[in-house]
């Protein structure tokens, strides 16, 4: 069971890069280089880091429901989630990080621990596999930018690849939730752009996108194939066959 295999133990996992940074730092700089992000352009724009914090506070009201199914008593876990949302305030991403670095201490990442124990694992994605697919994301990225389409075959194609990579570094904060998101989000873009698509051309494009997409439903089938999302994109059907092979 991996370290992003419940939203306990994903929780735990930024808890535990965070809970020791310098107190002097502003906290946008400290949640940038937990989330991977630029630091330098998060002291001056932290609109990045505030989409992921938004995205971590979903994690902990999850990780708080699925904890008040279970028979541990509230008291147990409701104060130490409180501890990280305070972490996480947007009024407080300006302030330095000694002010809240103390609600992450042992005793808070102690009972994120058993939380991350108590609570089931979901179906695992394989990191290696998930990073191939990114890596090969931004090949195409690369290949597409210097290319002679047309502005709006490119912006499909482009926006296309930003969902796929969306979902991918959105995994250690939301896990498999992230990859079934980054289906339907890719799948509702396509259909509202297909009448307007020119599908007779672009073929090999086309294709390429297909594959990435196919190595990121490779990579996590348990989510994908459980939202049942690949079998809904046969309904691309009567758009043009090249949405036809979107997946294929």
């Amino acid at each position: 069971m991996n370290e992003y295999s419940n939203p306990a133990k994903r929780i735990l996992r930024l808890v535990e890069q965070i809970a020791h940074k310098p107190e002097g730092t502003p906290s946008a700089v400290i949640w940038a280089e937990a989330f991977g992000l630029d630091t330098k352009q998060a002291e001056h724009d932290p609109h990045e880091v505030l989409s992921k914090l938004m995205l971590l506070r979903e994690e902990i009201d999850l990780a708080e429901k699925l904890m008040a199914d279970t028979q541990f008593s509230k008291g147990l876990y409701e104060p130490y989630f409180k501890r990280v949302r305070s972490t996480i305030s947007f009024n407080n991403i300006s302030a330095s990080w000694g002010n809240f670095k103390k609600n992450l201490q042992a005793d808070t990442q102690l009972a994120l621990r058993y939380c991350s124990e108590i609570l089931p694992p979901e179906s695992e994605v394989s990191i290696n596999e998930l990073q191939n697919v990114l890596d090969a994301a931004h090949r195409l990225r690369e290949e597409i930018e210097q290319s002679e389409l047309t502005p709006v075959v490119r912006d499909f194609l482009l926006k296309q690849l930003a969902i796929i990579e969306k979902g991918i570094q959105d995994y250690p904060i939301r896990g498999g939730l992230s990859i079934k998101s980054a289906f339907k989000e890719g799948f509702a873009d396509c259909i509202a752009r297909a009448d307007a698509f020119p599908t007779e051309t672009n073929q090999a494009e086309i294709s390429k996108i297909g594959k990435v997409w196919g190595a990121l439903r490779s990579a996590g089938k348990e989510f994908v194939e459980a939202d049942r999302i690949a079998a809904s994109l046969a309904g691309l059907a009567d758009k043009g066959r090249a949405l036809l092979d979107f997946l294929n």
